[in-house]
Formats: C-alpha cells, structure tokens, sequence
C-alpha cells in the first residue's frame, strides 16, 4: 500500500482540495444545499446542466486520471523488469490493480471528506445528518465509475503514448457530461439515483464493464 502513495505526486492532494472546495461552493450557489447530492451531481450521477457543471465534472475525471498517470505508466513502463521480479504476468497485473483500486477508493472518499469540512465549515461548526445507507450507496457507485474510468485509461495507455490517451479520456469525459441527460440508454454507466431494480441493473453493468476491460488489459 506503501508503494501506492510513493508513486501519487503529492500535488494531487493540493489540487484535489481546491477542486473540491470549488465544487462545493459553486454547487451551493446553484441552490444545491445536500452535500449527498452535490457528491453524486460533480461525478455526473446528476443530469449536468449547463457548461459549468459539464465543465466541473470533465475536471474532476480529468483530476482523478491526473493523479494516477504517474502510478500506472510506471507498471506499464517497467512491464519486463517488472514481470521477472513478480514472475509471470498475472501477478504483475494484480499488483497493478490492488494499487488501482486503493488509490480510486481513496480518490472517492478524500473528495468526500473535503466536501465535509467545507459543509462543516459552511453551517457554522456543524455537522447535517445524512442517511448512511443512502450515502454508501451514492460512494460505491462513484466508486465504481470511477474504477472504470481508470481501467479505460490503462487500456488506452498500453496502446496509445500519454498525450493521445489524455484527447482521447478528455473526449470521452466531455462524451459523458453531454449524455448525462439520456439516463434511459443501456450504455449509460454514471452513478444516478434510480428504483431498486435499475439500481442493481446499473451496478452490474459497471461491474461487468470492469471485468471486460481486465480481460482485455490482460491480452495486450
């Protein structure tokens, strides 16, 4: 877990407390009051309107890729060395992905949490009560998108240079944002509220998009 951090440039933490705090105090603005809400609004499990929102949510998967770039080229790079020292190369791609879903874990809650001290701060050094259940199941499912945002940007890395998988993730997240709308398509994997059944519908289907991408991560 040690190795995880080492390779995250510290200003990622900077920046994603700025970012945050931006967010916050933005979506406040837009009468948006439920930190719960605002959480789940900036990863685009709200329908984006507007070019402000389009803009922050392209930010914040622009952020979260900016602050992992560092920890998957190394693996990429030094894949040989690599792959003697673990001795094949599933190990080398569990290695990879332990670190993966660490640090987007850790993405997901320190955003979270900042958004937290800033409600805290806003309401005068007090805390709102939120409903827990409903909030760990809006952080999983950022999570989750989150993770297949990340495993998107390690295929695209094992076949494009990092200049060209930074258009082709930036046309991408934009891609996203302008869809946010059409919460009816079957392709649709941003983390939205909706009934029980299209809940665990949604939640399959990133999880079934994960496996896919790990499939093919593994072939190249």
């Amino acid at each position: 877990m040690r190795n995880v951090f080492r390779l995250i440039r510290p200003s990622s933490l900077v920046i994603l407390l700025i970012a945050s705090m931006v967010s916050y105090y933005y979506l406040k603005s837009t009468g948006i009051s439920d930190l719960t809400s605002m959480y789940q609004t900036i990863f685009g499990g709200k329908p984006l309107n507007g070019p402000l929102l389009k803009g922050l949510f392209v930010m914040m998967l622009s952020l979260l890729q900016y602050t992992l770039i560092d920890y998957i080229v190394y693996y990429i790079d030094g894949f040989e060395y690599l792959s003697i020292r673990y001795g094949n190369k599933n190990k080398w791609l569990k290695d990879l992905l332990k670190g993966v879903f660490i640090y987007t874990a850790t993405f997901v809650i320190l955003f979270y949490l900042f958004g937290l001290l800033f409600d805290f701060i806003y309401n005068n050094f007090m805390f709102v009560q939120t409903e827990i259940i409903i909030l760990v199941g809006v952080v999983l499912r950022i999570f989750l998108f989150c993770i297949v945002i990340v495993l998107l940007q390690i295929f695209l890395l094992l076949m494009y240079t990092k200049t060209s998988v930074f258009i082709i993730s930036g046309g991408i997240s934009i891609l996203l944002a302008m869809t946010s709308h059409y919460e009816g398509s079957v392709l649709y994997i941003l983390p939205r509220s909706s009934s029980p059944l299209n809940l665990l519908f949604d939640v399959l289907k990133s999880i079934v998009l994960a496996i896919v991408l790990i499939t093919l991560i593994q072939k190249k």
